[in-house]
C-alpha cells in the first residue's frame, strides 16, 4: 500500500457512522480484549466526558483514538490503527492531535500500555509521556498494564 502524505490525511471526530470501520480496526487489533460496538456508540452517545477522533485517507477509515477528559486530566481510552497502515507514524499523529485538543483543558495526560508492547511504549515516550505505574492484571489473564502520562503544560 502506498503511503499517503501528511497532506492526504484528515483527523477529524468520530461520528455514529464512523463506528462499523473502527469497530474491524477494534477487532483485529486487540481479538479478545476488544471493546464492542456497542460500547463505541455508547461512548459517542452518553458518554459527556469522551472525545473520539478518526484519521482517513479517501474517507477510508485508518485509526483512532478515545479520550475521556474530567476535570483537568485527560485520559487515552484507546487507539488502533489498521494493520496495513501501521509504522507510518499516523498513531503518533493521532496522539499529538489529542495532546493538543486536550492542551487548554487539561494538566496531565495519561494513558495504559500492555507491559509486552515495546513499540507503543517507545512512541509514548517520544511524545514525552514517563512511566507511573503498573496495573496487575489489567487486561486479564495475568496481563499487565503500564500507566504513562505527560505532563501538558511543559
Amino acid at each position: 500500500m502506498a503511503k499517503p502524505t501528511k497532506q492526504e490525511l484528515t483527523i477529524r471526530p468520530m461520528v455514529k457512522a464512523d463506528v462499523p470501520q473502527v469497530f474491524d480496526i477494534e477487532r483485529h487489533s486487540f481479538n479478545d480484549s476488544s471493546w464492542t460496538i456497542d460500547a463505541f456508540y455508547h461512548e459517542l452517545e452518553a458518554n459527556e466526558f469522551a472525545h473520539y477522533f478518526v484519521i482517513e485517507y479517501n474517507q477510508h477509515i485508518l485509526g483512532y483514538v478515545g479520550s475521556w477528559i474530567v476535570i483537568d486530566q485527560a485520559q487515552i481510552t484507546t487507539i488502533a490503527i489498521t494493520s496495513d497502515y501501521r509504522g507510518y507514524g499516523f498513531g503518533q499523529l493521532l496522539l499529538n492531535y489529542v495532546i493538543q485538543f486536550s492542551r487548554n483543558k487539561c494538566d496531565t495526560l495519561s494513558l495504559e500500555v500492555r507491559v509486552e508492547n515495546a513499540v507503543a511504549q517507545h512512541v509514548y515516550q517520544k511524545l514525552g509521556f514517563q512511566y507511573g505505574g503498573k496495573r496487575k492484571n489489567y487486561y486479564g489473564e495475568g496481563e499487565d498494564a503500564l500507566v504513562m502520562w505527560v505532563n501538558l503544560n511543559e
